[in-house]
């Protein structure tokens, strides 16, 4: 029994609906004066290779040394534009947009610039070029990968070994922080 106390018979079946109608909806209800359990808070690391400048919402925050973690905690529900630039040239080397809208941990993991993961299946063996300089030669059913890639539109383009003919080109535009992949067929 909640109460240790009898309830009088005469205030009827309704009163009695009624308090434990209240009981039940105080327990639903959340308090302003206790919150609910959990915050929300963005956790940011630096796999990038090199220290980066940190970014909220155009503002400078810190610099953030490579192979570190900061995490922001209790952060107000809302939207919270990051970008990672570089020391050196200010350059945006990444950028992330959370919209925080739950109490829990959010993410940003500053990976190595992107890649791309050239495949040759033409049955030849090709020269790869990127914005018309070299980049390395590649067998049939070989893959390798060019590192580093900057934002940005490039152009790629095989040329077959044997006879420097151009069988086939693409224009690869980076614009987020993944790997791109380019299979030649």
């Amino acid at each position: 029994m909640l109460f240790n106390r009898k309830i009088n018979k005469s205030a009827g079946p309704a009163a009695v609906a009624a308090v434990w109608g209240m009981i039940f909806l105080i327990g639903a209800c959340s308090s302003p004066i206790m919150p609910e359990d959990g915050e929300a808070d963005i956790v940011i690391s630096n796999d990038y290779g090199e220290s980066l400048e940190i970014y909220l919402n155009g503002e400078f925050l810190y610099v953030l040394d490579h192979n570190r973690s900061v995490e922001m905690d209790n952060v107000a529900f809302g939207i919270y534009r990051f970008e990672a630039r570089d020391p050196d040239t200010g350059g945006v080397v990444a950028s992330k947009e959370l919209d925080v809208e739950v109490r829990s941990d959010y993410y940003w993991l500053i990976d190595d610039p992107p890649d791309i993961d050239v495949t040759n299946e033409s049955g030849v063996a090709l020269k790869i070029f990127m914005e018309g300089e070299y980049q390395f030669d590649l067998v049939d059913e070989e893959n390798r990968w060019i590192l580093d890639v900057p934002y940005g539109e490039h152009l790629l383009r095989a040329v077959r070994v044997s006879d420097d003919f151009a069988l086939a080109s693409i224009t690869v535009k980076v614009e987020e922080d993944t790997d791109y992949a380019w299979t030649i067929e």
